[in-house]
């Protein structure tokens, strides 16, 4: 038997690739990829961007908007 995602031949594998994408996307789910993609972050909820950060050691969500307040700064 063949591990599971690998495939026998080509033909079976362009079939399982085509099955990826033979549902459309939840409404606004392609304006979210975007925003990940373009903002560098990982896509899905607060706790699975917080390990994302663990992991890799640096920010996988959105920040804040702006400049820090000076309070913030000092």
């Amino acid at each position: 038997a063949t591990p599971q995602g690998f495939h026998v031949d080509e033909a079976q594998g362009h079939a399982a690739y085509r099955e990826l994408f033979r549902h459309a996307l939840e409404l606004g789910m392609v304006d979210d990829i975007r925003r990940a993609v373009h903002g560098n972050d990982a896509l899905g909820n607060d706790l699975f961007a917080e390990q994302i950060e663990a992991a890799l050691g640096q920010r996988a969500k959105p920040g804040k908007a702006g400049r820090p307040r000076k309070a913030d700064r000092e």
